[in-house]
């Protein structure tokens, strides 16, 4: 549905590619065609296989652990050492992180996502080849190296190869990936052992290498090398336009923005701490990224079968965890919206209010069934029922916003800067819960863990709309101002515009 919305489009979005460039003064993005957009699509279809993947390796745990743990497995993993194999790869994908920018320049876009390519391929070469603990162990630290550095490296590509009016719809499109990729491996761990389900997922790579030929170089990097000719041919080729003069404004535009990132790139982190909007901009995303994280939505993900075993319902926790991700894929993406409806700060409260709702509803069937004792055989649909929905509302807010506010908060002086050290936090966050849960759910209960989950999304989003201004409908000047408390220079930006 979603790669039909990128290629419908009205006539007159694509007719101008006929016009006489003397006569007016086109750019690229002016310029849209069929042919063009399916041309980006083409160019970014590596990457979106591989964010497929990325959904696939973060949810490996839910349907591998069930078998690892089991007696029927072939490798002796005990409930202790399993956590340690859902969370470890939420902690490499630093490594990801950090090597990403530092080749990303060096070899380009293009064989950079090559690299974590071939990364991800290993992982699961590793993945079903693995006959002991400290192997599956060492494969899934591979498998955070591969999908951290494929998330920062194809959100960079994405950004330099699509048009702006197009760009919203391609970033969109990578987090619905991720989605079908959790649904998928849950699907394939439903119906397939466990080897197989791993020599299936293989697969994935294995197809975004095949698409590997229609990924163009970004022009970026061209521009960066000196090599403006190629980066002309580039443009054109994405454009699908003959003429060189149509997209010589956004070579120049790209040359700008090179000259300027270079010029701030010193200073960058210094800048983001000292300056007060800047800094203002990180603590929100940050309280922002730990509701997201404590709020348990990767933990839940992760530990899916783990946790619909403890409903006794008739259906299995396999299908149940099939369902929840597969829900996703079909509402995640309109519920998403919502955010551009209301504004970013109601959607986000109502997103929090909601999935804790959802969570105490989960907690409470858990301390009826687990802990009190009381007869809830007829009414064992509801854990299931409370996360389909705890997964739609989340993806009102919870887990949108976070994202948005990357692009809304931050100036582009410290954006990098902020965007790498946050992605850092997040998954120390991730990693935390990953390893905690199973603790908690022994310790104190499982419910206990659900109420804690609810009572972050009750109270974090609360903070977030009472300390945080709606960016909805503003620039990035007005924002900035905004979060320095500057409210005589909003007012100047405001008469000027």
């Amino acid at each position: 549905m979603k790669i039909r919305n990128l290629l419908c489009w009205k006539k007159s979005d694509f007719a101008s590619n006929s016009l006489d460039v003397n006569t007016k003064k086109h750019t690229y993005g002016q310029l849209q065609s069929r042919e063009s957009i399916f041309r980006q699509f083409m160019s970014v279809l590596t990457g979106y296989i591989l964010m497929i993947d990325t959904g696939a390796q973060a949810t490996w745990s839910s349907p591998a652990l069930s078998y690892l743990t089991s007696a029927e497995s072939e490798i002796l993993v005990t409930a202790d050492q399993g956590p340690w194999l859902a969370s470890i790869c939420s902690i490499s994908t630093t490594i990801g992180f950090l090597i990403s920018p530092i080749i990303v320049n060096r070899i380009g876009r293009r064989h950079t996502i090559l690299f974590f390519c071939i990364t991800q391929l290993i992982a699961w070469i590793l993945l079903n080849f693995a006959s002991t603990y400290t192997y599956l162990c060492l494969s899934r630290i591979v498998v955070g190296t591969g999908y951290g550095g494929t998330y920062t490296t194809l959100n960079i590509y994405i950004g330099e190869v699509t048009d702006k009016s197009l760009r919203g719809k391609f970033l969109s499109l990578s987090k619905l990936c991720v989605n079908f990729g959790a649904f998928f491996i849950n699907t394939a761990g439903a119906v397939l052992p466990y080897r197989t389900m791993n020599l299936v997922m293989a697969l994935l790579p294995l197809t975004a290498l095949a698409a590997f030929p229609f990924l163009l170089e970004s022009p970026y990097y061209h521009l960066l090398k000196g090599r403006d000719e190629e980066a002309i041919k580039t443009l054109m080729e994405l454009a699908k336009v003959t003429r060189p003069e149509i997209v010589f404004a956004d070579i120049e535009r790209m040359k700008k923005n090179i000259e300027e990132s270079k010029e701030s790139k010193n200073n960058s982190i210094k800048e983001l701490f000292c300056d007060r909007g800047s800094r203002r901009a990180f603590i929100i995303k940050l309280a922002t990224i730990f509701i997201y994280v404590f709020g348990g939505f990767f933990a839940i993900q992760a530990y899916a079968q783990q946790i619909f075993s403890n409903s006794g319902s008739s259906l299995g926790p396999e299908y149940q965890a099939m369902i929840m991700t597969g829900v996703q894929i079909f509402v995640g993406y309109p519920s998403s919206k919502l955010v551009d409806v209301w504004g970013r700060r109601p959607a986000y409260l109502f997103s929090g209010i909601m999935s804790a709702i959802m969570l105490g509803i989960g907690g409470l069937f858990f301390f009826l069934r687990m802990f009190i004792g009381t007869d809830v055989s007829s009414v064992t649909w509801i854990p299931l029922l409370s996360m389909v929905f705890y997964m739609i509302v989340c993806n009102m807010g919870i887990t949108t916003i976070p994202y948005i506010y990357a692009g809304e908060l931050f100036s582009v002086k410290v954006k990098g800067a902020a965007v790498m050290i946050l992605a850092i936090i997040e998954s120390i966050f991730s990693f935390t819960t990953k390893i905690m849960l199973p603790c908690v759910n022994e310790a104190a209960g499982i419910y206990t863990s659900f109420w804690i989950f609810a009572s972050v999304c009750a109270i974090g989003p609360l903070i977030v709309f009472y300390t945080t201004p709606e960016t909805m409908g503003k620039t990035l000047e007005e924002v900035l101002e905004i979060m320095r408390g500057n409210k005589k220079q909003v007012q100047k930006i405001l008469v000027l515009n």
